[in-house]
Order: structure tokens, then sequence, then C-alpha cells
């Protein structure tokens, strides 16, 4: 058996440029890997077949969806299925796997659960093969999902086209808490509120937060010069429309947090922080004050 860590990610800024004429979304952000996730093991299968075991940890507000597209609903809807799919067009000798997937990371949360464990397969299907990490590889992580790419790497990236253009990057460690609501954000309600027109072509600036005062407190772990500089474009709609998570917001900032944000398109935040003590105590305020949310503690 072969068991794979499947990460999660958080987004340190966030910016949609235009609506494409394919309907996708430009966008840029950089991509953090944190050290929280799902685990996923394979085991070969010799008749070719695909079949999940799950292990739902999920918070109960957050289970449901999760539980339509596992083995328990309609697997066929599961990222995983579509990857494996899509891996046996390209190469058919493939066996069959039986999967088991422990799910801490929850859909619907801007935090990358079901790219992550698409990567996942990819990455065990063509593990020490000739293609690992190859082009034709990149072309069929793209195909699953546009966020599949970024997750078969191994750091940190900063992210534009519709999220499958892929530039490393390297930044101080840190920590940093998680904030995982009762309640999810639809990514397609977050994308109408956006209101990017469609433009074929596109001549606005690039998103041009790297300056050397960004790229300097990236290096030096100094996360309270991100703010106003690194900031979400779904957020707004967010905080407009779950007053809560305003409230949540000033809350982790008045505890310490040097830096607050919503990832993805929602609905977690998260908070960085300047020590594991400090982080200690915000993760004690936040499960005192929002006792229905799930607080995870996380470095990067």
């Amino acid at each position: 058996m072969h068991t794979i860590f499947s990460h999660a990610k958080i987004n340190l800024g966030l910016k949609v440029l235009y609506k494409r004429a394919d309907n996708y979304h430009e966008l840029n952000s950089l991509f953090l890997k944190i050290d929280w996730g799902d685990e996923i093991s394979f085991q070969r299968r010799d008749d070719g077949q695909i079949y999940l075991i799950s292990h739902n940890e999920l918070p109960e507000g957050k289970k449901q969806l999760f539980e339509e597209v596992s083995e328990r609903g309609d697997f066929t809807r599961n990222i995983l299925y579509k990857a494996f799919q899509e891996c046996k067009t390209f190469h058919s000798g493939f066996p069959g796997l039986d999967i088991s997937l422990t799910k801490r990371i929850p859909p619907g949360g801007g935090l990358g659960g079901g790219s992550s464990n698409a990567a996942a397969l990819i990455q065990h299907l063509f593990w020490g093969s000739k293609y690992e990490l190859s082009d034709q590889i990149q072309e069929i992580a793209r195909k699953v999902g546009a966020d599949v790419p970024f997750f078969l790497g191994e750091g940190h990236a900063k992210v534009s086209g519709i999220g499958e253009k892929l530039d490393p990057f390297s930044m101080a460690r840190g920590n940093g808490l998680l904030l995982i609501p009762p309640f999810s954000i639809p990514t397609k309600d977050s994308y109408l509120h956006l209101k990017k027109p469609l433009q074929k072509n596109y001549t606005g600036k690039q998103w041009s937060f790297l300056t050397t005062p960004c790229l300097d407190a990236l290096q030096a772990g100094e996360w309270e010069m991100l703010q106003g500089i690194l900031e979400n474009d779904f957020e707004l709609y967010a905080l407009q429309t779950y007053p809560e998570l305003e409230q949540l917001k000033r809350d982790l900032y008045n505890w310490g947090c040097s830096y607050v944000s919503m990832t993805g398109s929602g609905s977690c935040f998260y908070g960085l922080v300047k020590g594991l003590e400090i982080q200690s105590e915000i993760v004690e305020n936040s499960s005192r004050k929002y006792p229905s949310y799930s607080i995870v503690p996380f470095t990067f």
C-alpha cells in the first residue's frame, strides 16, 4: 500500500483579472502548502476498477458535501474518479485501485482539497516512471482541475492563468491558524458578484505585488507588511454576506495575528502569527468565541 499526505493550501492574495472567452477567469495568487490535510492510500487491483473507502473526519456542517461524492453517494462525481479516467486515456494499462481516504479538508472552503487528492492519485500512478512531472502529466493534471498542477509540485508557487501557470518561490517558514466555518460559500456565487467583464484581449496591468518591500517581507517573515498589499478579491462579498466573518477577521487581528485573509473563494479564513506561543493563545481564544468553527493550527 502506498500512502501520500494530501496537503491543503492557502492563498496569499487572490486577484481575479478578467473573464476569458472560454468562460474561465484569469487570476494571480500565491499558493502556500500547509502541513495539514488529508491522508490517501492506494492499493493495486487487477480488474482495472477504482473503489473508494473514505473516513469522513470533516466538521458536521461540512460532511454532507463530501458524502454526496463519496462511495456513499455518487463516486463518479468525485475528482478522484475523474483523475483516474483521465490517466487511463493516457495509458490504458494502469491497474485498478482501492483508495482509502481520510478526509479532513472541507469542500467549498478554498483550501484545494479535491485538487490535492487528485494530484496524489496522479503522483501515485506515475510514481518513478519516465513520465513523472513531464509535460504530458501536467496536461492531464490541467484537464482534471486548474489547481491540480500546483499540488504535483513540492513547495509554494506564484500562480497565474486559470491556476495552471506556476512560478515556484521561497519564503520564510511560519505559523498560522485556520478557521473553518460551519457553512460554505458557493464558488459560483462568489464569481457572479465579482462582475469581471468578458475580455478576449486584456491590455490592463498584471498583478504587480511582488515589489521589493513585499518580497523582503515574505523572506523575513514580516507578515504585518502584507496588509493592504495582498488582498483577496472574493473577500468583500464574503464579509458583506456573512457579517460574522467580518467580526472574525477583526478578532483575529485584535488577538495578535499579523496578517488575516480569506483563502480562495471562501469560506475559510486564516491568520499568520509570529511564534507558537501566540498561535496557541489565538487558537484558545478562537475556540472559546467561535465554538461551531473548526480551528486548525498549521505551519508552512
